[in-house]
This record gives C-alpha cells, sequence and structure tokens, in this order.
C-alpha cells in the first residue's frame, strides 16, 4: 500500500508546484496630486493596489504632494523648499500624501544594494512647473509587494521592496 501511495503523493506535490503561477505585475503609474483628477480622491491608478500584489511603481509628487521620510539614522524629515536634483539616499520609508484622508501609502524602497530596481530621487518635469516652484518632483520607482493594513476609516497599504526580477525587470 506505501508502494502504491508514493507515486500518487508525488504525483500531487507536482501538480499542486505546476498550479502555483507568479502572481500578476499591477503597474501603477501615477501623477500626484493626480491633474485630472478629485482635489480629495487620490489617482486612479493608486486603487489598482490591492494587498499582497507585486507593484511596478513609477510615482511623481509635485510640490503639493511631498512625502515626508523616515531615514536611514531613525530621523523625521519633509522636503522643505528645493532638493538636490538627483537619487535621494538614506530614505528606509517615506509617507505620500494620496490626495484621500481614505487611502494611506508608505514605501519602503530598501537598500539599494538588493533592490536596484528601487529608487526616490528629485528630478525635473516643467510640465509641473507652480508659481515659484522651477518643477522640481519627487520620484518613486520599483518593485514592491504591497500588504494591507486597516485602520478605522481609512486603508493602508505597505509597500515593502522586491528584488527587480518579481516584476520582470530582469532575467
Amino acid at each position: 500500500m506505501r508502494i502504491l501511495a508514493l507515486p500518487f503523493l508525488l504525483f500531487a506535490a507536482g501538480l499542486s508546484a505546476s498550479a502555483q503561477t507568479a502572481p500578476e505585475v499591477v503597474k501603477v503609474e501615477a501623477i500626484l496630486p493626480d491633474p485630472q483628477g478629485d482635489e480629495m480622491e487620490p489617482a486612479p491608478a493608486l486603487e489598482l493596489i490591492e494587498d499582497h500584489s507585486v507593484v511596478l511603481l513609477d510615482l511623481t509628487m509635485s510640490v503639493e504632494a511631498y512625502p515626508s521620510f523616515e531615514n536611514a539614522d531613525g530621523t523625521y524629515s519633509t522636503l522643505d523648499g528645493d532638493c538636490e536634483f538627483g537619487p535621494m539616499e538614506g530614505v528606509r520609508m517615506m509617507s505620500v500624501p494620496t490626495g484621500s484622508n481614505h487611502l494611506l501609502l508608505n514605501i519602503r524602497p530598501g537598500d539599494p544594494s538588493q533592490f536596484a530596481a528601487n529608487s526616490v530621487s528629485c528630478d525635473y518635469m516643467p510640465s509641473l512647473q507652480i508659481g515659484e516652484n522651477i518643477g522640481q518632483v519627487v520620484k518613486v520607482r520599483g518593485c514592491y509587494l504591497a500588504n494591507y493594513h486597516s485602520i478605522p476609516t481609512a486603508a493602508m497599504y505597505v509597500l515593502n521592496p522586491l528584488p527587480a526580477s518579481a516584476c520582470g525587470l530582469t532575467q
């Protein structure tokens, strides 16, 4: 009886392993605040994020939507005025203003040596010039795993770093 059960168990395990597929990658590309949207609603692309979804993120934030940062040394900061153009180093986590009090978004870019596809940078986008702002924006890109946390009257997603291969960015 044991001899017959072993091949059946191996066959069932093989079927189970082949039935598991990689999760679909959700591409989330947005500008905050949403230029065409209601100022109290998040950008529609952010509503694609679900619990345990793999997210390929390309997020641009203009002056009104600058995030707050938890730095690598444990301190907290915001961007007051101009930032230096290029990659921003030492970002442990950032809280992104989504435009809604009912959708909160925290992003952890991860260690650049392990998660090279993930970046936070200060860039130039002349189409978003507002007042005296010269068109500077904060961009967040990369591959992340979304984790949902329910809090009263709101949904919070924490995007944790994934290797580039999880989003199909490398082979």
